[in-house]
């Protein structure tokens, strides 16, 4: 954890420029019932330690970071973060227990996303109805990437996804 760390903190270093405007018209999640008018912080990879954190309590996540990273445009940001969730939430649903490997490349034209896990057998049919991938797929060719998913050779899960952001793009 110790590169990620590192991350992190040049990226709030770096500061912080996500607003909820940039967010597009996704609604809110996890909306609370509460009489506080707190809002939660929107989805970044800045809260990726969190995310990975929440996961781990229940399954092994390890997860590493490749090349220099950097702020990314605010869409681009959250759509990496979504990716992730998604990914790690199926990966506790269709592969309890198995080791889960979350892979960020950062490369000058954008970033790469790599999760995938251990599991033994393929993903159970007729449990959900696949909407998670589906929608993050959608929000990454929005952004013009591209998202592949599906069982590895071997055993497991893998869910890869490309995103644009070209160095220029980050303030």
């Amino acid at each position: 954890m110790g590169r990620f760390a590192q991350w992190r903190g040049m990226v709030w270093a770096q500061g912080q420029r996500l607003r909820v405007g940039l967010l597009g018209p996704e609604p809110p999640d996890d909306v609370s019932e509460s009489s506080d008018d707190v809002a939660e912080p929107p989805p970044s990879l800045n809260r990726l330690d969190a995310l990975v954190e929440g996961f781990a309590a229940g399954q092994p996540v390890r997860w590493t970071v490749a090349g220099q990273p950097r702020p990314l445009p605010g869409p681009v940001d959250v759509v990496a973060y979504r990716i992730i969730e998604e990914s790690l939430t199926n990966a506790c649903r269709h592969a309890p227990g198995a080791a889960v490997a979350v892979r960020l490349r950062y490369d000058p034209t954008g970033i790469t996303i790599e999760v995938r896990d251990e599991g033994t057998g393929p993903a159970p049919s007729g449990g959900g109805s696949g909407r998670g991938l589906l929608g993050v797929r959608r929000r990454a060719e929005r952004l013009g990437g591209t998202l592949s998913a599906g069982p590895r050779a071997g055993g497991g899960f893998l869910v890869r996804a490309v995103l644009p952001a070209p160095e220029e793009m980050a303030e």
